[in-house]
């Protein structure tokens, strides 16, 4: 009844009729685009568009929901793979300029390798002009002039030397370790002119002679110590009671000769400081025989770390403090009394500097703390140090032109040695 009363009236008719033609028609779009489709296929793009715009109801709004859908997925698509791409270049660069950086740093590497063989030729010349001059002396028959040298300081600068080359030996550095078996050759060689000369005060033959074959067994072990012993065991023994005979007599008679030329004490109070030094590492040498160490129920309280060091740790620190501080008793010397400065060579100052100013660099760049202060302690202290007593107390030779540029070229180098290797091993991310 509703239905005939709805269809009966003009307005219901003509709204029948409406959407009865728009169905038709929607009907018809959609096939004629079918079979348009079917004859000349479009792109995706395209089709969606041209049903968009004849199909104007339900079609299009569902067209709607998937081309926007899809548009998206193609966005995140394309950022994702912008952004995964991006990352790519950037790891890439990052690698390119650590791999630039290794390189840097390798050549650096080289460099200081080459410094610290450079320094053997200022370090050879501060010696081989005295040993020559002492050669002269005594082909002309003049050999009390050679009564002037210290055969002291001669003695401590060689076992200083032996101690390091010890050092060296251990951490395989091939530079350092030369440096310092041809300090221990030459020292050998001159403190031989003395004690044939008759200017080593009350040193008999047979302590000249057990001196010096130390002294030799320290330079061949150190280069051919697999050749001097077959036996592996015998090898390990020989080596290890060498460095202890080595260690003990150097850990002795540092403090006396420390505190002796430093504080100017007496004989009795450096004698007893030596005696305390012999005590304490004769305990070391017992403990590493009895292994009380490793044993729960003995404690050396402020010797724990002490009895954990290696030997050659140990003796390369105890000629660091050697050669840093022995400089000390020089410049304490020439201030007291200015008329010793008259003395010091300025030529010997330059090049003990400059050896180990060079050595500094290898030193630095491989963190080794023992041989940095070393060597810095022996161009500092011993050369710059000095040099300054010289220019202060008015030395001919020492003007401020000349102070100023040796001056400016020691700490230009040292501050060029320590940004550089730096900035290389920055480069290279280490």
């Amino acid at each position: 009844m509703s239905l005939s009363l709805s269809l009966s009236s003009p307005f219901a008719k003509h709204q029948y009729r409406g959407c009865f033609v728009a169905a038709v028609a929607r009907d018809f779009g959609e096939r004629r685009l079918y079979r348009k489709h079917q004859h000349h296929p479009l792109p995706e793009g395209k089709r969606r568009r041209e049903q968009n715009l004849i199909c104007n109801g339900r079609i299009l709004e569902r067209r709607r929901v998937k081309t926007t859908t899809t548009v998206y997925a193609k966005v995140t698509t394309s950022s994702s793979s912008s952004s995964s791409s991006s990352d790519q270049e950037t790891t890439q660069s990052l690698n390119v300029n650590a791999k630039r950086g290794k390189i840097l740093l390798e050549k650096w590497s080289q460099k200081t390798q080459s410094f610290a063989e450079l320094a053997t030729v200022p370090l050879l010349a501060v010696t081989l002009p005295q040993i020559l001059l002492n050669q002269q002396n005594i082909v002309q028959g003049n050999s009390h002039l050679l009564a002037g040298i210290s055969y002291e300081g001669y003695a401590c600068g060689c076992l200083g030397n032996l101690l390091l080359l010890s050092y060296f030996s251990a951490i395989d550095e091939p530079a350092g370790r030369n440096i310092q078996a041809i300090g221990v050759v030459n020292t050998v060689f001159l403190l031989s002119q003395l004690f044939f000369t008759g200017n080593c005060g009350d040193v008999n033959l047979a302590t000249y002679a057990a001196c010096v074959s130390v002294a030799l067994f320290g330079v061949f072990s150190a280069y051919f110590k697999k050749k001097m012993f077959s036996d592996p065991t015998a090898r390990e023994n020989a080596c290890a009671l060498y460095e202890r005979a080595l260690g003990v007599v150097g850990y002795t008679f540092v403090p006396y000769i420390l505190s002796h030329a430093l504080f100017k004490t007496s004989t009795e109070v450096s004698q007893m400081l030596a005696l305390g030094a012999f005590a304490i590492i004769s305990l070391r040498c017992a403990n590493d025989y009895f292994g009380w160490s490793e044993k729960k129920n003995v404690n050396f309280f402020a010797l724990e770390q002490f009895m954990k060091v290696k030997w050659q740790t140990l003796m390369g620190w105890t000629a660091t403090l050697l050669f840093s501080l022995l400089p000390i008793a020089q410049i304490s010397t020439s201030t007291t009394d200015p008329s010793n400065i008259a003395s010091l060579s300025l030529v010997a100052v330059v090049l003990g500097g400059a050896g180990n100013a060079l050595m500094f660099a290898r030193a630095w760049h491989i963190r080794d703390w023992c041989w940095s202060l070393g060597s810095f302690g022996g161009s500092a202290v011993g050369s710059w140090g000095v040099l300054l007593t010289m220019f202060n107390y008015g030395h001919k030779q020492v003007s401020w032109g000349v102070f100023a540029a040796l001056s400016a070229l020691y700490w230009g180098w040292v501050a060029f040695v320590m940004w550089y290797d730096d900035q290389c091993k920055k480069k290279a991310n280490i």
